[in-house]
């Protein structure tokens, strides 16, 4: 059998550990998908029925695995589905390779149907990208892109593919991936200052960023926190389990709102700002984020984040897990006993205010009848109460009052996946993907309609491959608190609900076969849950709540 291009391509592809490439069901037509078959490799294909639904799939397999995910696309148009998706990667600092087929270039200047200028399609979203011009390009290629994709900022990368180059004849062998050495921690001068200054702190905190999950410095970050004894909050919008929920010292996530996050932050003396990504900056009427009283440190494995939106006296570009281990020791080695006996005292101050606090918002929240409708927050509880011990959450549901992050219970790193890029339909998605990453766990996807409306082709795909994705569609007829709107006066009287015609999301769920139940009671959710985790394969709930409710 002829040795080509394309099967030059996935042996790279197989070197690199790719275990999956997504595609649409237009994808199938790739000669690259052909040369799985005929390579006989231990990659495979996954279809979604859509080119967008296929890339946020790609998305969540990424979050999930820390490894690249793998995208094929058709020519142009397939292209143009598939730009959400990179962009989503981008805002989510995710590693995405997409391979996008391009007409062969003997017509291609003949402006073909199916043909553009695809390397300008991607310009303002791919880290980098090429088009291939000769099969000896490939393997150099594909490793770059995978050392691009990977290293800071993590990220989307592209390369066009024409499609009569895959067909040719070639020579060549795989570049297998070195080993690399991770970013070392800041340097001692950094640490020093750092240290001094938290040590001279009478009221420090911490905000753990986005980050902290992605480059695994959680652990880190926790025993910093018990060092000092002070409360961490999470970044707005967090796409990982940045810090566990349940910790006495987590002092919960910061609220979109500038206003409100400002206000928590004021007291605070001595903020360390941890991989923090968000770049929520504050209008004219609004105060900043951070406290101009507060000596601010800031640490960030990506370059372009220190220093750049939210003001610092101390920034480093720096592994945060190497430079949290090295502060630690500075400060262990600059305190006294009386600082230990302060810091002691100000860690049971800490862990009480934030108990107190919680036992506040209990006794806020009514117990509701068995005939009540349901509130946002009750669901969040009854589902953390019946999940199954070895579940991982992805939601795009954004909701300050009910926060998913907050009221589940997320102490493993895998337990919980976001985005910050508001992206309809990622969640749905997403979930598939994280599934594929995940074979030994159930998915459970929280949605909205609103979101679900995006993508409900992923029932479709979820029935196909039998995954155990539980979606749970959260409805509220559209309502705009359920989606991300950073701009207030947008939340308008003019929006649209799905209330005319109302959206039978059972019977969307039921045409591709895969099994539903709607519930609008507390009586009866408890069980329709429970049903949910006990049948095997896909299953969509319809929640519909009381959104007057907290």
């Amino acid at each position: 059998m002829d040795y080509l291009a394309s099967h030059l391509l996935i042996d790279q592809l197989a070197a690199e550990g790719t275990r999956y490439i997504f595609g649409s069901l237009n994808s199938a037509g790739s000669p690259i998908i052909a040369a799985l078959s005929e390579r006989r490799t231990e990659v495979q294909f996954v279809a979604a029925m859509h080119e967008e639904l296929a890339g946020m799939m790609a998305v969540g397999y990424a979050q999930a695995s820390g490894r690249p995910a793998v995208l094929c696309l058709p020519c142009a148009t397939g292209l143009i589905h598939g730009l959400s998706a990179m962009y989503l990667a981008q805002k989510t600092r995710t590693p995405l390779l997409v391979i996008a087929d391009e007409q062969d270039t003997e017509i291609l200047n003949d402006e073909q149907p199916l043909s553009g200028d695809l390397m300008a399609l991607v310009r303002p979203l791919a880290k980098w990208s090429c088009e291939l011009r000769a099969p000896s390009q490939l393997t150099r290629n594909l490793r770059r892109a995978f050392q691009e994709a990977l290293s800071p900022p993590k990220g989307p990368v592209f390369i066009s593919s024409p499609i009569d180059l895959l067909t040719k004849l070639a020579t060549g062998q795989t570049v297998p991936p070195p080993q690399t050495t991770p970013l070392g921690a800041a340097d001692m001068n950094f640490c020093k200052k750092a240290a001094k200054a938290l040590v001279g702190a009478k009221r420090p905190c911490i905000v753990v960023g986005n980050e902290v999950s992605m480059y695994r410095a959680r652990r880190e970050a926790v025993s910093l926190a018990e060092v000092l004894g002070c409360p961490a909050y999470c970044e707005p919008l967090p796409t990982g389990v940045n810090f566990p929920n349940r910790h006495p010292q987590f002092a919960g996530v910061l609220p979109l709102e500038i206003d409100k996050a400002s206000e928590l932050l004021e007291s605070y003396d001595a903020i360390l700002l941890l991989g923090v990504q968000t770049r929520l900056a504050a209008r004219s009427n609004e105060a900043p984020l951070l406290p101009s009283t507060a000596f601010v440190i800031q640490i960030n494995t990506e370059s372009g984040l220190t220093g750049r939106t939210l003001s610092c006296d101390l920034a480093a570009n720096a592994d945060i897990g190497e430079t949290l281990s090295r502060l630690r020791a500075e400060v262990q080695l600059v305190v006294d006993a009386s600082w230990v006996s302060t810091t002691k005292t100000r860690a049971e101050a800490t862990i009480s205010v934030i108990k107190k606090r919680r036992q506040v918002l209990e006794e806020t929240i009514p117990f509701p009848s068995s005939k009540a409708q349901i509130a946002m927050v009750w669901l969040l509880r009854l589902l953390d109460a019946v999940r199954p011990v070895k579940s991982m959450v992805v939601s795009d549901v954004v909701c300050d009052y009910a926060n998913p992050y907050e009221i589940l219970s997320l102490e493993g790193s895998s337990a919980y996946f976001s985005s910050n890029a508001g992206v309809g339909g990622y969640a749905l998605c997403a979930a598939l993907g994280v599934q594929w990453a995940s074979s030994d766990g159930v998915v459970i996807c929280l949605t909205s309609d609103g979101s679900a409306l995006y993508a409900p082709q992923a029932f479709w795909t979820a029935a196909h491959y039998n995954l155990p994705v539980k979606f749970i569609v959260v409805n509220n007829l559209g309502r705009a608190n359920f989606t991300l709107h950073l701009v207030p006066e947008l939340n308008s009287s003019n929006r649209v609900l799905l209330d005319n015609p109302a959206v039978a999301i059972p019977q969307l769920a039921h045409s591709m076969r895969v099994p539903s139940a709607s519930v609008d009671t507390v009586s009866g959710l408890e069980k329709a849950l429970q049903t949910m985790f006990e049948t095997p394969g896909p299953f969509v709930l319809d929640v519909r709540i009381d959104t007057t409710l907290i």
